[in-house]
């Protein structure tokens, strides 16, 4: 087994890789921040509403649920841990926006990559997101029902 070579293929692999992941995060980073700052994400926030709510998503939950959806996992947890300590967000809907960004986060991101290894898109997005709106969805009514984890929020 010829070691340099192995090594020398492994190296070549891994900067390509970093490569296309370089080419893809950052354009999509730069793009976040604009929407961010154009008002876009509070504006999708008000059209998603009306079809959240039948998942048990309120509006409170839906800044950091569309940020972890598009941008990633960290940036729509820190600011759902943010929105967590103001008091701002009830436990119910902290747990649901968890629960559907465990299932479904930095879709374009995440889309983007694996087509570059050659993955089906639409399977690959569709899955994901059907997946966390059932998981969700089930989720809801089960705190609704049960008040597992005491969760439910009483009015």
């Amino acid at each position: 087994m010829d070691w340099t070579a192995m090594l020398e293929a492994q190296a070549k692999g891994g900067f390509k890789l970093l490569g296309i992941v370089f080419v893809i995060i950052v354009p999509l980073m730069i793009i976040m921040e604009l929407a961010k700052a154009a008002g876009f994400f509070d504006w999708l926030a008000n059209k998603m509403l009306p079809h959240t709510q039948k998942i048990g998503l309120e509006k409170e939950s839906l800044l950091p649920l569309l940020a972890g959806l598009f941008v990633g996992i960290s940036y729509g947890g820190g600011i759902l841990i943010t929105e967590a300590k103001t008091g701002l967000i009830a436990k119910k809907q902290i747990f649901l926006v968890v629960c559907f960004l465990a299932l479904c986060h930095a879709i374009i991101e995440d889309t983007l990559l694996f087509m570059a290894v050659g993955a089906n898109a639409l399977y690959f997005l569709t899955t994901r997101f059907l997946l966390a709106v059932l998981c969700t969805y089930i989720f809801s009514l089960l705190i609704n029902k049960f008040n597992f984890w005491n969760l439910k929020e009483y009015a």
